[in-house]
């Protein structure tokens, strides 16, 4: 079926799709955070294969905005064990929700 106002929707998509969440390691890190209660920086330096100083950076824009909080591991304490905040993962599902819209779009 087509769509009454195509443009109207691409609008509104694009204006769902947070900057924040669009740099390709953040997305990876953030899509790793998704399933997971909580993942370790270990992990997360595995998945998205930056730096550590790089992911440090990624970690902090994102703790700033709220979208996840960073705690000590129980396990180790000198680890570090990052989860998605419930705003945050609210706001990353809208963001996915606004690229598969997009995506799907093309497709048609």
């Amino acid at each position: 079926m087509p769509d009454d106002h195509p443009a109207e929707d691409a609008a509104v998509s694009r204006q769902a799709l947070n900057p924040l969440f669009h740099e390709p390691a953040r997305l990876a890190l953030l899509s790793a955070l998704a399933p997971a209660e909580y993942t370790d920086f270990a992990s997360l330096l595995r998945i998205t294969g930056v730096s550590k100083s790089a992911l440090s950076k990624h970690l902090s824009a994102l703790a700033d905005a709220g979208v996840i909080e960073v705690g000590k591991s129980d396990a180790d304490r000198r680890g570090r064990r990052i989860a998605l905040t419930t705003e945050g993962r609210v706001a990353f599902d809208s963001y996915l929700d606004a690229l598969d819209a997009i995506v799907q779009r093309a497709r048609r």
